[in-house]
């Protein structure tokens, strides 16, 4: 009956001693500093300030299955974004919206970007001015109207004439827009609607 007790009594003790060796883990995990909940936007942090990993499967895998030469697109100045809406790294899907079931035969659902004109002139036609709608209001759902209008004022006269993809890279290394030079600016702006005018005559 002895051996009994002093089995049971070692027993009980190792699982004490787990339990408080399990709780001084979980209390040093809480204790460590918030960089790294705000460098993953997966780990998050509960009302209780317990750390809340959630499981979150690539968005873009779908997307990157085909477009294999865009897989490293990103690399530009979207890379480093988050979306303000979701406080995660911004996807395919957030501005070119989701595949659906008809994606390889023209891929009507997706959001597509490119220079786009309301005016024709003589090298581009008159493009559909709900097509450069839809871009814009995608361009404008994390780039606020505010912050471009304080930016450069062609931002409000081109709104609603010109898709943002006619002077911005969608997928850029670097935006040739940012920090353009007074002539090169002009030039641009000369060049197009020089381009407009030729054709009306």
């Amino acid at each position: 009956m002895g051996n009994h007790k002093v089995a049971l009594n070692s027993m009980l003790t190792l699982f004490v001693a787990m339990c408080i060796w399990g709780f001084s883990i979980n209390v040093a995990a809480d204790s460590q500093s918030t960089e790294a909940t705000a460098a993953n936007p997966s780990v998050t942090t509960s009302e209780s300030g317990r750390h809340v990993v959630e499981f979150i499967r690539d968005r873009d895998y779908a997307c990157t299955q085909c477009h294999k030469d865009e897989q490293d697109v990103l690399s530009g100045a979207h890379s480093d974004a988050i979306n303000p809406h979701t406080n995660r790294d911004v996807t395919c899907v957030d501005c070119h919206s989701n595949v659906g079931k008809d994606h390889r035969n023209g891929a009507k659902e997706v959001t597509k970007f490119a220079p786009a004109q309301s005016v024709a002139g003589t090298e581009k036609p008159a493009a559909d001015v709900a097509w450069i709608t839809q871009q814009n209001e995608t361009c404008v759902n994390c780039h606020e109207a505010e912050n471009l209008r304080e930016a450069n004022w062609t931002h409000d006269v081109h709104a609603l004439d010109l898709s943002c993809a006619s002077c911005h890279n969608i997928h850029p290394t670097s935006d040739p827009m940012k920090g353009i030079e007074r002539k090169p600016r002009i030039k641009l702006c000369v060049d197009c609607h020089s381009d407009q005018t030729k054709a009306k005559k």
